[in-house]
């Protein structure tokens, strides 16, 4: 991909950040994400245009509000050159192709639900139905169907099981549903393990700092959002590698 490509894109990719991040900011506080305009959390005064461009914004303003100069919270410029970064690394390694675009966007999502469920707890059926949008375009530009229908079960019925059970959240069911038909049977069953092995570490590595509690809850979303990205970066070469061995 060629440089000034690739600018674009993460330009592209950071302004989504900036969608996440204002979803981020409001809707654990019950506010509309659609309505009011961005402002300054120390005077409320609503920003300007020329305010709201991701990152360049920040850097140019120093961090401060233009008029009072108060702090303007990184928190948001992360969000949006985190999201630059997974979305570009994503199209980086599928390529600029049409299941690389579609990888990108669909990474920008995990990480939103991935912020989200780490801050309330839930994960969004919208965020799920836009993941299964993704799956369903690339499902019908590559014609696996097969295998994003096996995709769609072969571990949100598992997940299933164990909710009735009281084991796990509905999210968890509904995520797993759309990315099995993101990334067909394959790399589904390997983004659930991915996810499975580093969420246990992190539960038993927060629980045993006593972080939390050994019966509080933990979000497991963001640890199959992690898995299942690392599925579209590595997947393909992972089952290859797994396969030689047999």
């Amino acid at each position: 991909m060629k440089v000034m490509t690739g600018i674009f894109v993460f330009m592209i990719f950071a302004c989504i950040g900036s969608f996440i991040g204002v979803c981020y900011d409001r809707i654990p506080r019950g506010e509309k994400i659609w309505k009011g305009r961005s402002h300054c959390d120390a005077c409320g005064r609503t920003l300007g245009v020329l305010e709201l461009i991701p990152l360049i914004s920040f850097l140019c303003l120093r961090g401060r509000c233009r008029k009072c100069k108060g702090k303007i919270s990184i928190t948001s410029t992360l969000i949006e050159i985190s999201t630059a970064v997974i979305g570009t690394l994503t199209v980086i390694v599928n390529g600029l192709t049409v299941q690389g675009i579609v990888f990108g966007f669909a990474s920008c999502i995990l990480f939103e639900i991935a912020l989200l469920d780490q801050k309330t707890m839930e994960i969004s059926d919208l965020s799920c139905l836009l993941i299964a949008v993704c799956g369903v375009i690339l499902m019908v530009v590559n014609g696996s169907y097969i295998s994003s229908l096996i995709g769609m079960v072969c571990v949100s019925l598992p997940f299933l099981a164990l909710t009735l059970l009281g084991g796990m959240g509905m999210g968890d069911v509904k995520l797993m549903c759309a990315v099995g038909i993101l990334l067909g049977w394959q790399q589904t069953l390997l983004a659930a393990f991915f996810g499975i092995v580093i969420g246990s570490a992190a539960a038993l590595i927060l629980k045993t700092n006593n972080k939390r509690g050994w019966k509080s809850e933990i979000p497991f979303g963001p640890y199959l959002c992690v898995g299942t990205y690392l599925s579209m970066l590595i997947g393909p070469q992972c089952i290859a590698m797994y396969l030689s061995l047999l």
